[in-house]
């Protein structure tokens, strides 16, 4: 599913003084050693969408600075309460898939999608008795890697170069 800009009804909702609507964010934890992907929502409640079960289990998401110096990441930090998500972090020996989809909820409990969902890796974990703190990303650098995989030189395209 591509990615796409927020609806007008969502921005409406968003600047409104006033809104019976409420956006929620959807993390999928997704890795080959599962069985099903490890599903949550920002929620005190579960929430069902697209035919799948969200977990309600209240996070923070901090978004990425803009800076010239790091790769931009999200962090997430969840209440560690949920074994299951940590059970996830603590298995597998290659890092796990990371969805994220901010969805809008109205009053008679209709979901719609606003974006995403986006499509991440997590990069880094830290587990304490209280919380789980999360550092999600690409795990390829895109900004610096090289635009082409051929370098182009005088020996190997010598027509550039006359």
């Amino acid at each position: 599913m591509a990615t796409r800009p927020v609806s007008a009804a969502g921005m409406r909702e968003l600047f409104a003084q006033n809104s019976g609507h409420v956006l929620l964010a959807l993390v999928t934890f997704r890795h080959d050693d599962l069985s099903e992907p490890v599903r949550i929502v920002n929620d005190m409640q579960s929430l069902t969408y697209g035919g799948k079960n969200y977990i309600g289990l209240p996070f923070g998401l901090t978004l990425p600075t803009d800076t010239e110096d790091e790769i931009p990441a999200i962090q997430m930090t969840v209440d560690n309460v949920d074994r299951q998500l940590v059970e996830l972090l603590r298995t597998p020996e290659s890092p796990p898939g990371v969805d994220i989809e901010v969805v809008r909820v109205d009053e008679a409990g209709t979901v719609t999608s606003e974006l995403g969902p986006l499509d991440f890796s997590l990069l880094d974990a830290k587990i304490t008795a209280a919380k789980v703190t999360l550092k999600i990303g690409y795990l390829i650098d895109v900004l610096n890697e090289p635009a082409t995989g051929q370098i182009f030189n005088p020996s190997m395209a010598p027509g550039l170069f006359r």
